[in-house]
């Protein structure tokens, strides 16, 4: 009793051993995947300007197919931790987190991963990205639509490469680990519907972002080149500008240098009609007072004091170090509050090399807009000039910066080799260009701006070709899938009828679609074996028949032989009792009388001592033989009761002739000798106790058993070898 408990445990402890090992080898592989991801996203392709295709979640599209949601979540997790370097925004971990949740649950309710992807997608993935997009990132808004394409063609492209690992490789694994997710049920037209869709995505998808991808680059060569060009061209039209109005002011001292002051306003105008790029120019003398201007209508405003700019760099500057100056860009005074840049050279008098004064010009900032005409003429180029200073000079009107403000701006590197400046600008949106910068000689700086934007609408242009193309491709696929499997389908079908309802002697049609050759093939391949089967079959209906039949034989023979006492060749007690119930149900619906006698041999015991069991069992066998010949009518029953005790129950008659038989039988009996040895001879009688009466009497053999066994005690108690009999009148036991 002590070793079954523990033949128990052992299969109980093996399963447990099982059970953890299976668990551990899932959460390894949702750990190994999870680093294939990762090490995978780390390195996205890149696509175009901050365009990249990251192909590493594929990773936890092959967890889903294997793993439950929480596994499949964790290797999400460590698949999208990259990521964040790359973007500098957690949002890619509640995205695609939801979407490996989302397909690993929808996995486990018999949906295919592609399927179960682009709902995701559909109706969680797009608008939250869009949400995210909205709330978080305001210079990205401009590109929701564009961002939604790309991200939900991403989705389908590794959740397609995705799929076909799990193709390739789905033996490897399975041998490996025991996956979590039921079996998917496919019948052919789902089958077909999976499999041409997997392919064209997979297939379509990499062909667009590969020409896609060769097309930006030729566009992002040609936008580098555009904006070198426009730097250059646009760095030499300003530094000539300036430089030449800077040569024209060192002119002017030089030709003021050799006239009388008094002639300086008559001079001054006319050299202005010259250079018209000057708002205003003047001359003051060396106290730094203005003493001649252009136009002269601005004189009319000087007091006679006169004005002093000695506060000026533009005098300071020019004056004491008698050089040509330029300045950084400041407000007027005096003549207005225009923004201007100053460029002032020293004046000398004849025979004196101390200077008597300085002319200056203010140089008209808005002129730039027409030294910008190449700018204008391509409006995907912007473009700011800056001073020494930082200083906006000039700014597009659309770059919403103001003349003289600090021009702020920060740098985001994309790639090793893309700059991307984010112009920081009051009552606008931070927006990211695409630049290029050029340091002038005067140490103005020019930027040469293409809004990111701009960039990316040939791209966005794409990849919307691509989703509708994948969503015409998609209904094509359903198309073709659903003709191609009724294609398949009806042959099929049909040659599984015929083989199904024909039996092989009329003869099979032939199938009347056009069909594959190895359908045809295949159909005359199972027409045959059905003709063999057919035969297999007969021969065993046959064998099985007459093996029945000769089972039948060998039950009717074991069921006689357990009725039949194996001594006598009588019926033994049960079958008397099974008997008995049937005799009188039968008697009973007649109304007949049934008698019941209970026969016992005389002093049997003393027989089989003095003369051993031999002599016994001969006796019990001839009498057995004289009951079967006296009684023998197919409802009679005569069986032994026990050693030497019989019953006999059978059906009374008017003329008493069953207490007749008993009365002859008894008297044969006692007349038969039983040889023994060879000189002597033994004899034996019987004593009988009968009972009759109408078979309602009882239906419980064990009441009539006692009345016949009181009738044979009487018999015993009168002196053996006698019959003693009682007829019951009532029907009722009681």
């Amino acid at each position: 009793m002590a070793i079954a408990p523990i033949k128990t445990a052992l299969p109980l402890d093996e399963e447990i051993v099982e059970a953890k090992s299976s668990q551990s080898r899932l959460i390894i592989l949702a750990l190994a995947l999870g680093l294939f991801g990762a090490a995978l996203n780390s390195y996205p392709i890149e696509l175009a300007y901050s365009v990249s295709l990251v192909i590493g979640n594929l990773a936890f599209i092959i967890a889903a197919a294997y793993l439950r949601p929480a596994l499949t979540l964790l290797c999400a997790l460590i698949c999208v931790a990259p990521l964040l370097v790359l973007w500098g925004h957690p949002f890619g971990f509640l995205t695609f987190g939801c979407e490996a949740l989302f397909i690993s649950y929808m996995r486990g309710r018999g949906w295919y991963l592609p399927t179960a992807d682009f709902l995701y997608w559909l109706i969680i993935g797009m608008p939250m990205t869009a949400v995210i997009i909205w709330l978080n990132t305001s210079e990205s808004q401009e590109y929701l639509l564009f961002s939604l394409f790309k991200q939900s063609i991403n989705a389908v492209f590794y959740t397609a490469l995705g799929v076909i690992f799990i193709f390739v490789f789905s033996d490897k694994l399975n041998g490996w680990v025991k996956s979590q997710q039921p079996k998917l049920m496919k019948n052919l037209k789902q089958y077909l519907h999976y499999i041409l869709w997997i392919m064209s995505a997979f297939f379509v998808i990499g062909v667009c972002l590969f020409l896609s991808r060769n097309l930006n680059e030729i566009q992002q060569q040609q936008i580098e080149d555009k904006i070198d060009i426009s730097s250059q061209y646009l760095g030499r039209i300003v530094e000539s500008y300036v430089d030449d109005h800077t040569k024209a002011v060192a002119q002017i001292a030089n030709e003021l240098s050799a006239i009388e002051p008094s002639r300086y306003n008559d001079a001054l105008v006319k050299i202005h009609q010259l250079y018209p790029g000057f708002i205003t120019m003047l001359v003051t003398n060396q106290e730094a007072n203005i003493v001649a201007s252009s136009p002269r209508i601005l004189m009319k405003d000087i007091p006679q004091s006169g004005v002093s700019v000695a506060d000026r760099s533009y005098f300071t500057e020019a004056f004491f170090n008698q050089s040509v100056y330029v300045s950084p860009v400041f407000l007027g005074r005096g003549f207005g509050a225009d923004p201007i840049i100053a460029i002032s050279a020293p004046i000398y008098v004849k025979n004196n090399n101390e200077p008597a004064g300085v002319v200056e010009g203010s140089l008209n900032l808005n002129l730039f807009e027409k030294v910008n005409s190449y700018a204008a003429n391509d409006r995907e180029i912007d473009v700011v000039l800056t001073d020494g200073n930082d200083n906006v000079i000039y700014a597009e009107s659309s770059l919403g910066l103001s003349q003289l403000s600090k021009f702020n701006f920060t740098f985001n590197q994309h790639t090793n080799s893309n700059n991307f400046m984010i112009i920081e600008s009051n009552g606008s949106n931070n927006i990211r260009y695409l630049y290029r910068q050029v340091t002038l000689n005067n140490g103005w700086k020019i930027f040469v701006l293409i809004e990111h934007k701009q960039i990316l609408k040939l791209i966005e242009q794409q990849y919307l070709t691509i989703f509708i193309s994948l969503f015409l491709i998609f209904m094509l696929v359903v198309l073709l899938a659903n003709q191609f499997a009724n294609t398949l389908n009806k042959p099929l079908v049909f040659a599984l009828n015929e083989l199904a309802h024909g039996d092989g002697k009329t003869g099979y049609k032939a199938i009347p679609y056009d069909a594959p050759t190895e359908f045809l093939t295949l159909y005359d391949e199972l027409q045959q074996s059905k003709e063999k089967l057919l035969k297999q079959q007969f021969i065993l209906e046959e064998k099985v028949s007459k093996r029945t039949k000769d089972l039948n034989k060998a039950n009717k023979a074991l069921k006689e032989l357990a009725n039949i006492d194996s001594l006598t060749g009588l019926y033994n007690r049960r079958y008397l009792e099974d008997k008995f119930s049937e005799l009188q149900a039968i008697l009973s619906r007649n109304n007949a009388a049934m008698v019941v006698a209970m026969l016992d041999l005389d002093h049997f015991k003393k027989l089989n001592d003095e003369y051993g069991h031999l002599i016994g069992d001969n006796c019990l066998a001839y009498i057995s033989g004289v009951m079967k010949r006296k009684f023998d009518r197919r409802s009679d029953i005569v069986a032994r009761f026990g050693g030497e005790e019989f019953i006999i129950v059978t059906q009374s008659d008017d003329q008493n002739g069953v207490i007749q038989k008993l009365e002859e039988f008894r008297e044969e009996l006692a007349q038969h000798s039983f040889p023994h040895l060879s000189h002597q001879f033994v004899g034996i009688t019987i004593s009988i106790g009968v009972v009759t009466a109408n078979a309602k009497f009882s239906a419980d053999i064990d009441d009539w058993i006692s009345l016949a066994d009181e009738q044979l005690y009487q018999a015993k108690h009168n002196g053996r070898n006698q019959l003693a009999s009682n007829i019951l009148t009532n029907v009722s036991k009681d």
